[in-house]
């Protein structure tokens, strides 16, 4: 097992048993808006979320695009945190600097947008912490340490 999946595993492992499950709208198409800057009222700052206004989440051991959050057989890491997969040419919304919109290829061939080389993923929840399930929830926020949302410059916005 790899050191960043064990770290991983076990800062999840660590807030509590059992996976909770949602239902996440994922994907987008050529016609469509993939991302929009919002405004978190809870966190006080703008923020990167999908074309419905869901937040979305990067993951601290990804960098430049290398997607690490996969399903394997002790941890089941796309279960509690589903990629934001498309099809198609992306556009950026209101707010979002086309300049730092991009794609990379999971393992398995699925497209998964990025904004500022993060792979963004939805949260939906894990033991006592409940999944997002409506625009402006960020209960993914902090997650282990190493779950964050993004500024609309792309960085990591590290506080609660």
């Amino acid at each position: 097992m790899s050191g960043i999946r064990f770290v991983t595993m076990v800062a999840v492992l660590g807030l509590g048993a059992g996976i909770s499950s949602a239902t996440t709208a994922c994907g987008g198409s050529s016609s469509k808006v993939a991302l929009k800057i919002a405004s978190n009222q809870k966190l006080k700052e703008s923020i990167v979320v999908d074309a419905g206004g869901k937040t979305l989440y990067m993951f601290t051991a990804e960098t430049n695009g290398t997607v690490r959050c996969v399903d394997d057989v002790s941890f089941h890491c796309v279960k509690i945190w589903p990629p934001l997969t498309a099809k198609g040419k992306l556009r950026g919304g209101n707010g979002i600097d086309e300049s730092l919109l991009g794609t990379t290829k999971r393992p398995g061939g699925q497209i998964q947008i990025t904004y500022n080389k993060h792979p963004l993923y939805y949260f939906n929840g894990y033991g006592s912490t409940p999944a997002d399930k409506k625009p402006g929830d960020v209960n993914g926020q902090l997650f282990g340490g190493v779950w964050y949302v993004l500024s609309p410059k792309g960085a990591p916005i590290t506080h609660q």
